[in-house]
């Protein structure tokens, strides 16, 4: 019987002694697999939200937070991640800490092979109990993002793409509903065969299309998705123009200078028939939906970036960063300066 391949994360803020924990068992024999190596347990955390581990194994004393308070925020985000704690003290307080967050192993420094062997299969024996979805029974596919090759749907149908840069689960798929789990670069997602009416926090969604040879069309439009935080209009009436084309020229041309004039030229209509039919579908203005995506692409970077404020203003459109800001502040509630001190981690 094959072994479950879970998702490791190792966090020490001594690089041999991350190393050492890498490399003193074979991993892999136990069924675990080494997605993220962090220095420091603000890293860890960052990290966590890109490849959304299984299991961490964290040393206990490090500059920026101890490894409980590591463990107690992770937790927050991925209530079913299981921990083990390392340290070079033999510390009573510290182990019943780490006991109290169902801590699966307390290991002390230097570390022995039999001891990590014996914490890798408590980990796993942990997980193995563990009720995933029914979607996740599924084999995770790798999907190239320069050439996006999807599987077939059953019966030729057409699909959805459902994109995240973290890891998330949808609800299990009613009878008969195709499911399948994709990884495309450093983003995770499903390819289904039904419209996923509730979707996660933080997910983007494509247009229909054929999966076996529309795939870099279901990319760019989940990619859209989620670059404007936004979910696609479901058009209406045959023959007439597509509101989900228009939002999706937007996203992709946010950083563009756009005005009514250029925008019904491009989609060969008059202003007047545009912006009533885009507010008809969306319930908003057009000129609203845009700033909107803006101040989603900015939040997005604030937080994830190093971008300058200017930097990010120039990317989110506005070439005059004092409007940007007054524009920030009306849709946010606070300065762009502010928003990033405050929440420059929490979106992991």
């Amino acid at each position: 019987m094959q072994m479950e391949n879970y998702r490791l994360m190792l966090v020490d803020d001594e690089p041999w002694a991350l190393a050492g924990i890498e490399e003193i068992i074979d991993w892999a024999q136990e069924g675990f697999s080494v997605v993220a190596r962090c220095e420091c347990a603000t890293e860890a955390i960052a990290q966590a939200g890109r490849v959304y581990p299984d299991a961490v194994i964290t040393d206990i004393r490090m500059p920026d937070m101890t490894g409980i308070e590591l463990v107690h925020r992770l937790r927050k985000n991925l209530p079913n991640v299981q921990c083990v704690v390392v340290s070079a003290y033999s510390d009573f307080e510290v182990a019943r800490e780490a006991i109290r967050l169902s801590a699966v192993h307390y290991l002390l420094k230097p570390l022995v092979a039999s001891d990590v062997r014996e914490a890798a299969k408590m980990l796993r024996n942990k997980l193995s109990q563990i009720e995933r979805p029914r979607e996740q029974l599924s084999q995770v596919i790798t999907i190239d993002p320069d050439n996006p090759v999807f599987p077939d749907a059953p019966g030729d149908s057409e699909c959805y793409l459902v994109l995240s840069e973290t890891d998330f689960r949808l609800p299990a798929p009613e009878n008969g509903q195709w499911c399948q789990p994709v990884q495309i670069g450093g983003q995770v997602g499903y390819l289904v065969d039904y419209y996923p009416a509730d979707l996660p926090e933080g997910c983007g969604l494509s247009l229909p299309g054929q999966p076996e040879s529309q795939g870099e069309w279901l990319l760019r439009t989940a990619r859209a998705s989620l670059l404007g935080g936004i979910i696609f209009a479901q058009d209406t009436g045959r023959g007439q123009l597509s509101v989900a084309e228009i939002q999706l020229y937007l996203i992709e041309n946010m950083r563009s200078e756009i005005t009514l004039k250029d925008l019904a030229a491009h989609f060969f209509v008059t202003e007047t028939y545009l912006c009533d039919r885009f507010k008809k579908q969306t319930g908003e203005s057009i000129m609203s939906f845009l700033r909107r995506i803006r101040m989603h692409h900015a939040q997005i970077l604030l937080m994830t970036s190093r971008l300058s404020l200017r930097e990010v203003a120039f990317q989110c459109g506005y070439s005059d960063y004092s409007y940007f800001g007054r524009q920030f502040k009306a849709e946010v509630g606070i300065t762009p300066d502010l928003f990033r001190k405050e929440k420059r981690y929490t979106a992991y």
